[in-house]
């Protein structure tokens, strides 16, 4: 007994004195809770602070989105939780996925074109009635369906179906899109994949897809192609005809954080077929968001029955 005692003391005591980076060489490398309705989903931004992503239903269609970010200080193992200790770095007040300008072409009415679903209501803008709903919401960890109220560690996969209406038929609440959001979740990646069935004969106007809200990096941005930006003014990745982008990257003023983008241009809607090319691939508002033009100055008809898709990922560096 007591060679085991001696043995237990020494391993405690040797844990005891290792630096901290040699005790988290093999620590998760991100943890995941699904609490209530909200996704929360947290990694190591450096090895000091530990970003949180709280994915969940937000904005006037109630629809799943990410709602806000969160950082907290801790130098040692992630801990999945926001806590009164962790500090708002972001709060969503717009869509990050983009809402469609999308027609009816059997039923609809004679409504003017207007965006639909994502943080779009009746009115156009934030208000109004519901254009969109989700109707379920899976999340599974390391490949396996998880349990509310309980930390997991490791890569997760959520799953969203959403119903959008067309804007020619929100006035009767008839839903023409069937949209499945796929998320992967990898520490510091956020991958997406989005495919949207026509429920009946659709004429697909303008969609941006992959968007950001980006008033908490307020620093420079970098177009894929080289072009550049600054926030706070218009800026854009030039005509696609001249040269095309498929991502970028902004940093924040301190140059702390910074987001990339990006769309797979080898998929869909990413190859970027529905383009004029007199339009640029990406462009930054003045209001701080960031689009991707998918469909712009070339319709997309989807009949009944039919898909279409696009890939695309957010990365925190």
């Amino acid at each position: 007994m007591k060679g085991v005692f001696t043995l237990i003391f020494s391993i405690c005591f040797i844990t005891s004195i290792l630096p901290t980076h040699v005790l988290a060489k093999n620590a998760p490398k991100q943890g995941i809770v699904w609490q209530g309705s909200d996704v929360y989903i947290t990694f190591k931004h450096n090895s000091k602070v530990d970003m949180h992503l709280i994915f969940g239903p937000c904005g006037i269609n109630n629809t799943f989105n990410l709602k806000s970010i969160y950082t907290t200080s801790n130098s040692k193992r992630i801990f999945p939780w926001v806590t009164d200790k962790s500090n708002p770095f972001l709060i969503s007040k717009t869509d990050w996925l983009g809402p469609y300008v999308v027609k009816a072409l059997v039923k609809g009415d004679d409504s003017n074109p207007a965006f639909t679903g994502g943080w779009h209501g009746s009115n156009g803008n934030a208000t109004g009635a519901a254009t969109a709903k989700t109707t379920s919401i899976s999340v599974k960890v390391n490949g396996k369906a998880i349990t509310k109220n309980k930390s997991y560690y490791g890569n997760a996969e959520v799953t969203v179906i959403n119903l959008i209406q067309a804007y020619n038929t929100k006035k009767k609440g008839t839903f023409v899109l069937k949209e499945v959001v796929k998320y992967s979740f990898t520490p510091k990646k956020v991958g997406i994949s989005i495919t949207t069935t026509a429920l009946e004969d659709v004429l697909l106007e303008r969609y941006y897809g992959l968007q950001a809200q980006v008033n908490s990096w307020k620093g420079k941005i970098q177009y894929s192609n080289g072009k550049t930006g600054s926030y706070g003014k218009y800026s854009d990745s030039g005509p696609a005809k001249k040269s095309t982008a498929n991502s970028y990257v902004i940093a924040s003023s301190s140059n702390a954080y910074k987001l990339r983008a990006k769309i797979d241009s080898s998929v869909g809607l990413g190859k970027l077929g529905n383009l004029s090319p007199e339009l640029p691939a990406i462009f930054m508002e003045s209001y701080g968001k960031v689009y991707f033009n998918l469909v712009n100055g070339k319709n997309k008809k989807i009949t009944k029955g039919q898909s279409t898709n696009w890939k695309g990922s957010y990365e925190f560096l």
